[in-house]
């Protein structure tokens, strides 16, 4: 070797050999620190407590956006996307690597956090908007303008964002059976008028939601209501006519039709011809009171 280059190969095989070093430290720093692989199985308790709270980790401050997205890389090998009518939502079909697909709508213009979209979408299936502040407050949430929520904000958010409704008037955003009809409705399939709805509903022969005075009144509707209040039931021997005991017991409507519901008794509005009367069908053997 030319002596004018000895300096600089013992150099390089200097380097060399201290870059080998720190290759074989890494090495066992990495065997060291490495999980066995019992620690790298998972028992399907401990996957399903996982899942079970998945939302919860996703959301955490912990979790980078970087991190999200090598986890979706995992496991999801397409996404098509299709604008909605309305043009504020955009329906995604995920296909997994799997072959599983699902789909999920998102907004397509959104100005506060993802989370408060998806948590009011879930929450309006079964909600009203003034239940749905009070669950958002209960959680801690507000909007992004740092306020609590009021039903009125929620419902501008469900409108602005497309999100539909199991309670809202509009055609448009109805969601299908929720087990809620509106007053209206419900006065059309048991032919009474809206006012003799809000009266039953207020004396508690119908159960439903109203936020207050001024908003809507919806009706549990199920084919046991159907089938008790719209004169599809049959008569049966035990029942007794609700204007037989009023005049027994001396009581006024109301006070009977109270009277028969803190009981337990069961009510029913039968059909004679072309009008309706009203008979108790006993949960014991006995109505007196």
């Amino acid at each position: 070797m030319d002596p004018a280059n000895r300096l600089v190969a013992l150099t390089l095989e200097t380097e060399w050999n201290e870059r080998l070093v720190e290759l074989e430290t890494a090495r066992q720093a990495y065997q060291t620190q490495r999980p066995t692989e019992p620690q790298l199985k998972s028992t399907l308790a401990q996957m399903q407590v996982v899942l079970n709270n998945l939302r919860h980790y996703w959301y955490q401050e912990e979790v980078t956006h970087q991190d999200k997205k090598e986890l979706l890389r995992c496991v999801i090998e397409r996404m098509n996307l299709t604008t909605q009518t309305s043009g504020k939502v955009i329906r995604v079909e995920i296909c997994g690597l799997g072959g599983a697909t699902c789909e999920v709508e998102v907004p397509k213009y959104l100005f506060s956090a993802p989370q408060f979209f998806h948590r009011i979408t879930e929450l309006a299936r079964s909600l009203t908007d003034t239940q749905i502040a009070e669950a958002l407050n209960a959680e801690g949430l507000q909007t992004v303008k740092g306020r609590t929520w009021s039903a009125r904000r929620v419902m501008d958010f469900r409108l602005s964002n497309g999100i539909p409704s199991g309670f809202t008037t509009s055609p448009l955003l109805r969601l299908g059976e929720n087990g809620y009809v509106t007053s209206a409705e419900a006065a059309t399939r048991l032919e009474i008028n809206q006012t003799t709805i809000q009266k039953w509903y207020k004396m508690g022969l119908l159960q439903g939601k109203q936020a207050s005075k001024q908003s809507h009144l919806w009706i549990a509707w199920t084919e046991e209501v159907e089938q008790r209040l719209g004169g599809q039931a049959s008569f049966d021997p035990r029942m007794i006519s609700l204007k037989t005991l009023c005049k027994t017991q001396q009581q006024s409507w109301e006070q009977v039709v109270h009277w028969c519901l803190k009981e337990g008794h069961h009510i029913y509005r039968l059909r004679r011809g072309t009008t309706f009367r009203f008979s108790v069908l006993p949960a014991s053997g006995s109505l007196q009171p």
